[in-house]
């Protein structure tokens, strides 16, 4: 399932990056002096024009991002992007650092902050931190549905299964107001805690609705079990062989979380 988090995160991240805020607008914390102002719409301009996301590149990048805080200690934007670039060299602790500073200097909430702090939280293990910022999301952000799905996502970890499908639904009540290609990732979170909650009927049509994930281990293991116990309840012999050939698809069944393993019973 971790595997399965830190995709979503890079999912998001690349959404998230055609975002205004990403090219140095509507800043959270204004800068105090023109100094870290200039770094850091210098460090904006070298971000923009690394598009092919060069390690060697992003490295100064990060540090003229650095170089920014240091010129201004409050200036919670420059953390941000320096948690930002960490990331993408893939230095999550360091990211988790920045974007914890650049959370708790902000001077309002901030969807960004919170979102990357949360997920980074996650890919470190650190999910009560991450269940703690999805719930600020929902408190300040009432109308955004990106708490709510956090909250659903950390549920896969957490075991708050329940909790985690209520939340979905009213993240994907959001989503289709707002058209967001993003609802799809919902549907295939609330099709694994349906399954997880043995709410197996219920699962399949979600898995249906969310096959672009079919290359994501997680879900021919949870469509396959979804699809087993539900042939089981109806004698639904045609329904047992596609649970059959889901199970098959399966490439590495030793990535079958220990739990769901004796419930993979074809006989």
């Amino acid at each position: 399932m971790k595997k399965f988090i830190v995709f979503l995160f890079f999912a998001i991240s690349s959404i998230s990056y055609a975002q205004d805020y990403f090219k140095g607008k509507n800043l959270v914390c204004e800068p105090k002096n023109e100094k870290a102002r200039e770094t850091f719409e210098s460090a904006i301009k070298i971000l923009h024009l690394n598009k092919q996301l060069e390690p060697k590149y992003l490295r100064a990048n990060s540090e003229l991002f650095f170089r920014a805080t240091k010129e201004d200690s409050t200036f919670c934007d420059a953390y941000f992007f320096t948690g930002y670039t960490s990331r993408l060299l893939n230095e999550f602790e360091n990211a988790l650092v920045f974007y914890y500073m650049a959370d708790s200097l902000a001077v309002k909430p901030s969807v960004e902050f919170k979102q990357n702090l949360a997920m980074s939280a996650m890919i470190l293990g650190s999910d009560e931190i991450a269940r703690k910022k999805f719930d600020e999301l929902k408190e300040n952000f009432p109308e955004n549905p990106e708490g709510y799905y956090g909250v659903g996502l950390t549920s896969t970890i957490i075991g708050d299964y329940e909790n985690g499908i209520n939340n979905l639904n009213q993240a994907i009540s959001l989503y289709k107001n707002s058209s967001n290609p993003s609802i799809t990732d919902a549907y295939y979170i609330k099709a694994i805690l349906l399954t997880l909650s043995e709410k197996y009927e219920d699962a399949i049509s979600y898995f249906e609705k969310s096959s672009k994930f079919k290359k994501e281990p997680n879900y021919y293991t949870h469509y396959s079990l979804a699809l087993l116990k539900t042939a089981q309840k109806n004698n639904d012999e045609k329904m047992l062989k596609t649970a059959k050939k889901m199970y098959g698809k399966i490439e590495d069944k030793t990535q079958i979380p220990a739990f769901l393993v004796p419930l993979f019973d074809f006989n």
